[in-house]
């Protein structure tokens, strides 16, 4: 459920209620474990969907917007989890070829490091909303890419394949 009463309920305020940037993390999360995510709302009486919840859904729908490709249609990849060396979290999906590594968190530099993830030989790394490859090389099995200059958004996704 969006809130902790998996119903309609009154009073439920935010401090009830999974935040956009909450519900964008399990989504990425489940899906890169290969499960699937249903999501509770709780109509009022006249079945509207009280705001509070449409604002969660509306931001999910607008960062899926951009990422979804890296969501829908996809597998799990050799592991769902890993991390850059500054510590933000990342989970990956697959597509055919492609591998999609997603930032749960804005970088704080625009040159990052993902462990463990090599670039395979003719793939491209590319931004999802963002037009053209990015600068990236493999060094001792750890992929380096620079970033452009990031919109504000909660998760990022790289896509990495031909």
């Amino acid at each position: 459920g969006l809130g902790y009463s998996f119903g309609y309920n009154q009073v439920e305020g935010d401090e009830h209620v999974l935040s956009s940037n909450e519900l964008i993390d399990l989504l990425i999360d489940i899906v890169s474990k290969n499960g699937n995510l249903l999501i509770n709302v709780g109509p009022t009486p006249a079945g509207e969907i009280p705001e509070i919840q449409v604002s969660r859904l509306r931001a999910l729908g607008e960062w899926l917007d951009v990422n979804g490709e890296a969501i829908f249609d996809t597998r799990p990849w050799e592991r769902a989890e890993g991390k850059t060396f500054a510590g933000l979290d990342i989970r990956f999906t697959r597509k055919g070829e492609a591998v999609y590594a997603i930032l749960l968190a804005k970088p704080e530099s625009s040159n990052i490091v993902i462990e463990s993830l090599a670039l395979p030989n003719g793939a491209s790394v590319r931004l999802l909303g963002h037009d053209g490859p990015l600068d990236a090389s493999t060094a001792d099995g750890n992929l380096s890419v620079t970033l452009p200059e990031l919109p504000e958004a909660h998760a990022y996704t790289l896509k990495i394949g031909s």
